[in-house]
């Protein structure tokens, strides 16, 4: 099966966070959602420093990632506030 995998941008720092895998978007946004939305978190806490970013595919078959070739932005941490 094919997942996405994502990251989340930290433009204070000007880095990408390491990825983490998923299988659709929405499960995605909804975790980004519940870190932003958490006081006790660093997204909570910045929340317009961090964007949720779709940075490729995994295959869970042959173990291998695909990076995309532009990167989608799915939303900045004020946009799940």
């Amino acid at each position: 099966m094919i997942h996405k995998m994502y990251s989340v941008h930290d433009s204070a720092a000007a880095a990408y966070l390491p990825p983490f895998i998923l299988p659709r978007h929405e499960m995605a946004i909804r975790t980004f959602s519940e870190a932003v939305n958490s006081p006790d978190h660093q997204f909570g806490k910045h929340p317009a420093d961090f964007t949720l970013m779709c940075v490729g595919q995994f295959d869970d078959e042959k173990g291998t990632p695909m990076c995309a070739q532009t990167f989608e932005n799915l939303g900045n941490g004020l946009d799940f506030i």
